[in-house]
């Protein structure tokens, strides 16, 4: 006998006994009747309360619409003959009508996961249903094309879905909802990828299985399935040929595209959207060194191609700027040594007369990753050499000739201040001493303090290279928060404990008077007002940075001793707090920093009435004329009477002289 004939005959009595055991089932047997369990069953409050109530519920209605109703199948068919009362957990099995299935099923992962007792993992009823099981072609069936993807999200589409060993599962269903397949099958397109097409039906496996659809050596022929052009353009190319050559680092479909969130590569959020190709797509292995350097690739290909016009036009979202695919192809990506490429010698042309329909040869030749690169090409090495000792003797030239400019006017400006006759005393030099001791620590703390937050900018790696390592960093920025604290209390106890601190502290606090100045100042300086306002010792602009200093500083100081001695904190503190201070010690150092460079420095450098720099904040001396246009008040009050009071005292002087 032939073995087509024989397998002919073969299928034929497997079918004879499938159908003789659907009869024998369909027969009575000894104990409870199908009548006897729906009497029970077919009543939904009986399993009021329950667990899983609903599918302990069964009908005649439900069993007869099944794809089971035309066998007329007794309940005994699948559940084992029980008397009543019945345990609570009975056995069920598929197996007598499809034990090809349940042995398919036993191998994959669920089934895998089923028999190490997982009590999460899916069973039979689990995707097709109780008892109202119906066909997959069926529109209604949880395991419909287009439903499928909805029965999967049961369990893939919970947040946390653990296995049997606690290893945390992909939500893969949000993923899948948003890409093209997922919205291909919500709008009913039959042709859209569902799970079932990539991972198969009852034979599940990982993509750590060599016969598994979804191994990435199977993955091109998965999508082959409805996207077999491509298919055969990636098999012909460099990464088809690789990874069928045993090179996993090979991309393959879903490297580039993704593996659920499959994106149209019109979408900007698409891995492959133009925009983004170099950096998101290509260049995770083209721009990867460890890659790089394990195969030979040509280095600087991303750069290169970043810092070109197509690279500059295509970050700007200019959609007709050439992209990777536009010259390598999109899947047909070949070597330039193959002659099939299209960056071969033999195609490059009209590879670039697709955007330039005019170019040539020498056109060609005139831009590849290499020539395009400073760094592999000599001559623009030499160019960029050249032009960067050019910048610096140039710009620095202009930067010194500047500098003698800038400091003409400061030594004018200073001898201007210090004139005996013309100056008063603003500060002692206690205070200055205070104030000089204060802003090394500040500047210091600022630049240790983001040198940590931004590692990767050119002066913390220049300091780097200094030798300022992760443990010199955090020792100097240390250092110079204590020196911060300890000129802190410093000046507490100053403003406390002296005549002179306590003059300036009354001076310090805010009044009504700061309101009406604030506004007054801005009406004149808007030329709303002729009137310019007269201030104290001390304006609304100076109090509100003197107590803005105040609260920083406790701040950043309260913060820096929670992070610096976290585990005692965490003795007296709750948990969060550490974590808080630290968001707070950044925020605070920012909101600092800013208001020292916009705020500080434009009174007392950029004003236009200040620049280039006022010499008060180094000698504690302040000209008269500044005193009395900007703190008219303070200098009546205070100084007016005691040059009144210094004058008497001269006058007695010469009075006694005359006398004697």
């Amino acid at each position: 006998m032939r073995p087509d004939t024989l397998s002919q005959v073969l299928r034929s009595a497997g079918f004879v006994l499938l159908a003789l055991w659907c009869v024998l089932a369909a027969l009575p047997v000894a104990g409870a009747s199908d009548e006897d369990c729906l009497m029970c069953h077919s009543q939904a409050d009986m399993f009021e309360g329950a667990e899983q109530a609903k599918r302990y519920v069964v009908t005649h209605e439900s069993l007869r619409g099944s794809v089971h109703g035309p066998l007329d199948l007794s309940c005994t068919a699948c559940h084992a003959p029980m008397d009543y009362p019945h345990p609570e957990q009975r056995t069920t099995t598929c197996s007598p009508c499809h034990e090809d299935v349940e042995r398919v099923y036993a191998k994959s992962l669920h089934g895998y996961a089923l028999a190490r007792g997982n009590r999460r993992a899916p069973t039979c009823a689990s995707c097709h249903g109780n008892h109202a099981i119906l066909p997959s072609s069926n529109p209604s069936s949880p395991t419909h094309k287009v439903r499928l993807p909805g029965t999967c999200a049961s369990c893939h589409g919970q947040a946390g879905l653990l296995t049997d060993q606690l290893v945390r599962l992909p939500q893969s269903f949000q993923e899948y909802a948003r890409s093209v397949h997922g919205q291909g099958t919500t709008r009913g397109v039959a042709a859209a990828a569902s799970c079932a097409d990539c991972h198969s039906v009852h034979d599940l496996k990982g993509a750590a299985d060599p016969a598994s659809p979804i191994n990435p050596l199977n993955v091109a022929k998965t999508c082959g399935q409805c996207h077999p052009d491509i298919q055969l353009e990636y098999d012909r190319s460099i990464h088809g040929r690789a990874l069928a050559a045993g090179i996993r680092d090979s991309p393959t479909c879903t490297d580039c595209h993704g593996e659920h969130f499959i994106l149209s590569a019109r979408d900007p959020d698409a891995r492959v959207f133009g925009a983004s190709q170099a950096t998101d797509t290509c260049g995770r292995c083209h721009d990867d060194p460890l890659i790089i350097a394990k195969y030979g690739f040509q280095e600087g290909v991303v750069g290169s191609y970043l810092d070109s016009y197509h690279g500059w036009a295509n970050r700007a979202g200019y959609g007709r700027a050439a992209r990777c695919i536009d010259c390598h192809t999109a899947h047909a990506v070949l070597p330039k040594a193959d002659p099939e490429s299209s960056i071969s010698p033999e195609r490059i042309v009209s590879t670039c007369a697709t955007c330039h329909p005019r170019a040539t040869a020498n056109f060609a030749a005139s831009y590849d990753h290499r020539s395009a690169s400073i760094v592999a090409n000599p001559v623009n090495r030499a160019i960029r050499s050249i032009y960067l000792w050019l910048i610096a003797l140039i710009i620095g030239g202009m930067v010194v000739h500047n500098l003698f400019i800038i400091n003409y006017f400061m030594i004018k400006r200073r001898k201007e201040h210090t004139a005996a006759d013309s100056t008063v005393t603003r500060f002692t030099m206690n205070e200055v001493a205070q104030h000089l001791i204060l802003t090394v620590a500040f500047v210091v703390l600022a630049v240790t303090g983001f040198a940590l937050r931004y590692p990767d900018t050119f002066w913390v790696r220049f300091l780097a290279a200094l030798g300022m390592s992760e443990g010199v960093r955090g020792d100097i920025h240390r250092g110079a928060g204590v020196v911060l604290i300890l000129i802190s209390c410093y000046h507490a106890w100053y403003v406390l404990a002296t005549k002179r601190g306590r003059t300036e502290f009354k001076a310090l606090l805010p009044s009504r008077k700061d309101f009406t100045d604030l506004v007054e100042n801005l009406r004149y300086h808007l030329f709303r007002s002729q009137r310019k306002p007269r201030f104290g010792r001390y304006d609304y602009s100076q109090k509100a940075e003197y107590w803005a200093l105040v609260w920083g500083t406790i701040l950043m100081a309260v913060t820096g001793l929670i992070l610096w001695f976290p585990t005692t904190a965490a003795k007296f503190l709750p948990a969060l707090a550490i974590p808080a201070a630290q968001t707070v010690h950044y925020y605070e150092a920012w909101l600092a920093t800013l208001a020292i460079l916009v705020w500080h420095f434009f009174f007392v450098v950029f004003h236009p009435e200040e620049y280039p720099m006022s010499w008060t904040w180094l000698t504690g001396k302040m000209s008269r004329k500044s005193a009395k246009e900007h703190h008219a008040l303070w200098y009546e009050e205070e100084l007016a009477a005691a040059e009144e009071t210094a004058a008497g005292e001269a006058r007695d002087r010469r009075t006694e002289d005359s006398a004697g």
